[in-house]
C-alpha cells in the first residue's frame, strides 16, 4: 500500500469515526436517552453479589453512602449482579461531593466500584503506561475517546 493510499484510508476512517460519534450523540440527546424516571443508575458486575457489600461497598461508593440509596439484584441470564444507585431526596449532596455534578459523581462512583470489585483497581488510560507516542490521525481519535470515557455515555 502506498503512502497516498494509507493517508486516504486514514482520512476516511477519521471521517467515519466523527460521523458515527455525532450520530451516537444525537441519539443520546433524544427522548429515549435511557434515563430512569426515578433517577436510578445501574451497572452490571461479574461476580458474587454476596461479596459485594461485605465490609462495606468499594471505596468510590462508600464515599457517597450518606447521600445515595443502593440496591443489588441478580443480573439477567445468571451473569453476575446489578448494582442500582440513586441520590436520596433531600440529601446534602454538596457536603459530600463539593462542586461536582451529583449525577456525574454517581456515574463515576458506580463505574469505578465495578472496576475495583472485578479487577482490584480502577483502570486508567492516562497517564499512558507506554509514554509519549507519535501523533497520528487515528491516534487522535483514540485519544479523544479515552478523554471522553469518564463523561456521559455507557456505564
Amino acid at each position: 500500500m502506498g503512502v497516498k493510499t494509507a493517508v486516504a484510508a486514514g482520512a476516511v476512517g477519521v471521517a467515519a469515526g466523527l460521523v458515527a460519534r455525532s450520530l451516537v450523540r444525537a441519539k443520546t440527546d433524544s427522548e429515549g436517552d435511557g434515563r430512569h424516571p426515578e433517577g436510578w443508575k445501574a451497572v452490571t458486575i461479574l461476580g458474587d453479589a454476596g461479596a459485594f457489600g461485605q465490609g462495606g461497598f468499594p471505596e468510590p461508593l462508600r464515599r457517597l453512602t450518606e447521600v445515595i440509596e443502593v440496591r443489588v439484584s441478580p443480573a439477567p441470564g445468571d451473569r453476575g449482579f446489578e448494582v442500582h444507585a440513586r441520590l436520596r431526596e433531600g440529601a446534602d449532596v454538596g457536603a459530600v461531593i463539593g462542586d461536582e455534578d451529583p449525577q456525574q459523581a454517581l456515574r463515576v462512583a458506580l463505574r469505578d466500584a465495578k472496576q475495583i470489585f472485578e479487577t482490584g483497581e480502577v483502570l486508567r488510560a492516562k497517564p499512558r503506561p507506554h509514554g509519549k507516542r507519535k501523533a497520528t490521525l487515528l491516534g487522535a481519535v483514540v485519544d479523544t475517546a479515552e478523554d471522553d470515557a469518564k463523561g456521559e455515555g455507557v456505564l
